[in-house]
């Protein structure tokens, strides 16, 4: 009997039978079409679809597929001995709720008011962190991050100052075998019909897509849309803010975009550029005549003019009988001094300014450094995450196709 004729007796079945009704095996354990029914109610109240007959018949597969994979993704956690403590579970409830501002307690009382255990939630959870354990646990060292990567990605970041930027999100729906090439086809479609047709694009990719971005609504960020690759670039090419494309094809499955806003990446103010500073002073008397601070103002600025950059400071300092160049270090051009500030902000790297009147004598910085910031800049341990996230999705999604490959999987509907 197929899913769709053997959903239409769900109800039922499962009056008639309890939870004996077996709607797949896996392994060593079964999936009830009690179980299916009720993670049905569960992710249509979490993708926030209408919970109906037409929807539960369009979903159930999915569905289905999705409880096969945490029972292996259990089964394997359990292989390698790890659990998931019950407060993880109980904390991660109440992330969800705090994310949702609802009550302690509330979204136990939500799924109670759809006749929803609160266990089915607690199974669906425990799944994904357990395997979150087990791709850590097995990948970690694998998933390592370098610093010449970091420099690498922030250089593609630099690479966009100027550029057009898009903000986007993503539902990925990998095809593991060709024989299942038109079920996601048609069920990416239903997605984005479902999408078309009021249904939030957060929470059906927290329901359904496969991407590690799941967990945060499908949101990748900001990107350019030349690190994209071609299929997707396309795709958004001139796609309204607020529309989601078309399913397309990739290597790794279909995706759906949506397209959340456009910018052109810009500089940040000049007051955020980070400056290496060097300072070299001469003592002026409060009562010398303004010819006399021309003439030290003249001197310096010759000498400096000698120079040839930062390393060679310490001869002009002496060659004015001045002390010893003060090593400013990096500073962000904004916390300088107004008298300073202005005085640095045109100077390229290796001159100096002009001679700063300042109490006590006179002074003149050279630029040995200067590192313009990009606006909305990551830090390097965001950078880290995000590529150790993407690759240990890569290998994720390996060691599962390998565990179904050697899975005994039985589909009784």
């Amino acid at each position: 009997m197929s899913v769709w004729l053997m959903l239409g007796f769900l109800q039922t079945a499962t009056a008639q039978s309890g939870s004996l009704r077996i709607a797949a095996v896996v392994n060593d354990e079964i999936i009830s079409l009690f179980d299916l029914e009720v993670r049905l109610s569960l992710t249509l109240l979490g993708a926030s679809l209408p919970n109906t007959r037409e929807n539960r018949q369009r979903l159930a597969g999915q569905v289905l597929r999705g409880m096969i994979d945490e029972k292996l993704q259990m089964q394997e956690a359990q292989r390698v001995g790890i659990t998931v403590p019950e407060q993880e579970v109980a904390d991660a409830i109440r992330r969800i709720e705090a994310q949702n501002r609802m009550p302690a307690g509330g979204l136990t009382t939500m799924l109670a008011g759809q006749n929803i255990p609160r266990k089915t939630l607690e199974d669906q959870l425990s799944a994904a962190l357990a395997w979150r354990r087990v791709v850590a646990r097995r990948f970690s060292s694998a998933a390592e991050i370098s610093d010449e990567e970091i420099n690498e990605h922030l250089a593609q970041i630099e690479a966009q100052r100027g550029k057009p930027e898009i903000l986007v999100k993503e539902i990925l729906l990998p095809v593991d075998s060709p024989e299942r090439e038109a079920e996601v086809r048609s069920f990416a479609e239903r997605l984005v019909t479902q999408f078309r047709e009021g249904a939030p694009f957060e929470g059906l990719a927290q329901q359904f897509s496969q991407s590690a971005s799941a967990r945060v609504g499908g949101d990748i960020g900001w990107i350019g849309a030349d690190v994209l690759d071609e299929p997707l670039a396309q795709a958004i090419d001139g796609l309204p803010a607020g529309r989601v494309t078309e399913p397309i094809r990739t290597v790794l499955g279909f995706y759906i975009l949506k397209v959340e806003d456009r910018r052109i990446r810009e500089q940040a103010p000049p007051s955020d550029a980070m400056v290496t500073l060097r300072q070299i002073a001469l003592p002026v008397p409060l009562d010398a005549p303004p010819e006399r601070v021309t003439e030290i103002s003249e001197r310096m600025r010759a000498a400096v003019a000698r120079a040839a950059g930062c390393e060679t400071l310490a001869d002009v300092a002496k060659s004015l009988d001045a002390p010893d160049p003060i090593d400013l270090g990096r500073v962000r051009q904004g916390d300088l001094s107004p008298a300073i500030r202005d005085a640095v902000a045109q100077v390229a790297v290796g001159s100096a300014s002009a001679p700063v009147p300042l109490p006590g004598g006179i002074s003149i910085f050279v630029v040995c450094e200067r590192e313009s910031v990009m606006s909305d800049l990551p830090s390097r341990p965001e950078i880290r995450q995000r590529l150790e996230n993407e690759k240990l999705e890569v290998l994720a999604r390996r060691l599962m196709r390998d565990l179904k490959r050697a899975a005994f999987i039985d589909i009784r509907i």
